[in-house]
């Protein structure tokens, strides 16, 4: 006698168990792979294998290492999301540092990061040189004070120390630049021909102490306070040609005058020269 029914139909309590068993391993197995898939990174990111520990610097003569290492170490402390360190060479903040050791350190003009292995790396800077002086200070022409370095970007970077006479250009401007440290004094452009410029009036037998920009007009300042005004947009070629052949003319040095007692040459009218020099009387 066969039986005729829907075998979808029977359900026995064994037959209920069983499948109670193969959901529970079931779901088990699929906890312990998503368990590890989440563990496994956690924990590569977290050990000390792939975390940097050694960081060697390169290139800094100047710049203090203990100033460097600083901002390096501030900028891969801590975690992100509270779980994955900074410090790991996958995730540590390559582009931050860089930024922020140009932002804080300005006698810096590059950084570069390398990783050397799985914990280590190198921080490799190049430093500005300097080529002028910006002070703030000239009231006291053969003294200047406040003075800070410039590169030959026209880029103040650092605090200078006291130089003898001659030994960098001075410039200067009007009004100052208050907080000198990461300004520019002017364009790379702008700056660039300026240092040339001066060493060629120092070699025309003129000696400015004080290169001075304000409102779209140049002073070189001369020792004894006198002054040489030139326009901005000048041909500072030109301008050199121009001052040579006037402190040779023998009509510039009638009656004994002299540099040391001029109070002014405008250059600032084209192809006409005016100058004045004190009293001797």
């Amino acid at each position: 006698m066969s039986i005729i029914g829907n075998k979808s139909a029977v359900r026995t309590p064994e037959f209920h168990k069983k499948k109670e068993r193969q959901r529970y391993i079931k779901n088990t197995v699929v906890f312990f792979i998503v368990a590890a898939l989440v563990a496994l990174p956690i924990y590569l990111l977290r050990t000390q294998k792939f975390l940097i520990q050694n960081i060697r610097l390169a290139g800094n003569n100047v710049t203090k290492s203990e100033d460097i290492q600083k901002i390096v170490a501030e900028d891969m402390a801590g975690n992100i999301l509270w779980l994955f360190p900074r410090s790991n060479i996958a995730l540590y903040p390559r582009k931050q540092i860089e930024t922020d050791l140009l932002r804080m350190i300005p006698r810096l003009a590059s950084v570069d990061i390398s990783l050397n292995d799985t914990h280590s790396m190198t921080v490799t800077v190049a430093e500005r040189e300097p080529v002028a002086l910006y002070c703030k200070d000239i009231s006291h022409i053969s003294a200047p004070a406040s003075c800070f370095f410039i590169d030959d970007q026209g880029y103040i970077f650092s605090e200078a120390p006291s130089f003898s006479d001659g030994v960098y250009n001075i410039f200067s401007s009007i009004p100052v630049i208050e907080e000198p440290l990461g300004a520019s004094y002017m364009s790379p452009a702008s700056f660039a021909p300026l240092n040339p410029f001066l060493k060629s009036i120092n070699n025309a037998g003129m000696y400015p102490k004080v290169f001075l920009s304000k409102d779209g007009e140049y002073d070189l300042v001369l020792a004894n306070g006198g002054i040489v005004m030139i326009k901005s947009n000048a041909d500072l070629d030109l301008v050199r040609s121009n001052l040579a052949s006037l402190i040779v003319d023998p009509s510039f040095r009638k009656d004994n005058n002299s540099l040391d007692t001029l109070l002014y040459i405008d250059l600032r009218f084209g192809n006409k020269i005016f100058y004045k020099f004190r009293d001797n009387s």
